[in-house]
């Protein structure tokens, strides 16, 4: 497709959800709505799916204060120039390093997409505490990551006080979004990024249709 006259290549990164099939709860039941159209009643949770994480999802927890909801976050937040952090190349339950951050050339803005690893389960690399807080400091935009890396060490999920990802990204206003796919089907190391919840105050979280635009100029 082109865009402001460019040729762009579309990857969806978004996980299509089956109603009823999900391992999370999602259900959705349809009505008849005025001349007889027809409409849809939906169940389902904040956090299934490719989905993207507001700080109120563990501010409010972990410190007792009101952390930003969705409708909080400012839309530009969501989207913009993004940088892959390919672990292709990691061993099982390697963390990722600060080095691997810099060497993808991640910098202050960006939309930082972590994943590709081989593995699965308890062998999942993971984003160690140092590459946590790098991020935070170095004020990136959102970190995203697939479901081939763990967003915490994989010790670390069953105390607030430990989710050092978390705490960082969060804490400091940078959304992060989980159950990322096809990673793999990118060409370019950066590209745009768009993946937008719905504006709905007082939710912590809510599915994203995430995808990367790829400009083809130079192939």
């Amino acid at each position: 497709m082109k865009i402001f006259g460019v040729e762009c290549r579309v990857v969806d990164l978004s996980f299509k959800l089956h109603p009823g099939k999900e391992e999370r709860r999602l259900e959705i039941r349809r009505f008849t709505y005025g001349a007889g159209e027809f409409m849809h009643d939906i169940d389902t949770m904040s956090h299934i799916g490719t989905h993207v994480e507001c700080p109120s999802h563990y501010v409010d927890a972990r410190y007792g204060k009101k952390g930003a909801d969705l409708s909080k976050i400012p839309v530009e937040a969501f989207l913009g120039e993004a940088v892959l952090v390919d672990l292709s190349d990691k061993a099982a339950r390697e963390p990722v390093t600060v080095k691997d951050l810099e060497d993808s050339g991640v910098q202050e803005g960006d939309i930082v997409l972590i994943g590709n690893s081989r593995f699965t389960g308890d062998d999942r690399p993971y984003i160690s505490p140092e590459a946590a807080r790098w991020l935070a400091e170095t004020r990136v935009k959102m970190v995203g990551v697939d479901d081939s890396v763990h967003v915490e060490a994989p010790w670390n999920y069953e105390s607030l006080d430990k989710m050092a990802t978390h705490d960082n990204l969060l804490s400091n206003d940078i959304p992060l979004i989980e159950r990322l796919t096809n990673l793999d089907k990118l060409r370019k190391r950066r590209f745009l990024f768009i993946g937008l919840p719905v504006n709905v105050e007082g939710l912590d979280a809510f599915p994203i249709r995430a995808i990367a635009l790829e400009p083809l100029e130079e192939e």
